[in-house]
């Protein structure tokens, strides 16, 4: 498979799972803050620059375990952190996943 539809179907599961649990808590209406949305979008691309720099996480990304466990971290770490900041962690996290969707189909 393809290293951008991997990493998409990925994102993509995450992304279903954040949103879900958005619904689940009744907290959708998150989604919507412009400060929310441009905190997940800066950590986004903040991320990518990461991989475009070729840093060392570019040359790590290739391994499972590193991928695996990035997503386990992004769902776990979003969720946990409501608790301390409420859902608006959540829904940064579904921009940023957002934002990772639409450099994909740029660079496409």
């Amino acid at each position: 498979m393809p290293d951008c539809r991997r990493d998409a179907g990925v994102a993509l599961l995450c992304g279903v799972a954040l949103v879900g649990y958005l619904s689940l808590v009744g907290a959708l209406d998150a989604l919507w803050s412009v400060a929310v949305a441009a905190v997940g979008v800066a950590g986004a691309l903040a991320v990518e620059a990461l991989f475009v720099l070729d840093t060392p996480i570019a040359s790590l990304w290739d391994r499972r375990g590193v991928r695996t466990g990035a997503a386990a971290a992004l769902l776990v770490g979003a969720v946990g952190l409501t608790a301390f900041l409420g859902p608006a962690v959540v829904a940064a996290a579904c921009w940023g996943l957002g934002t990772y969707f639409v450099i994909l189909a740029v660079s496409l």
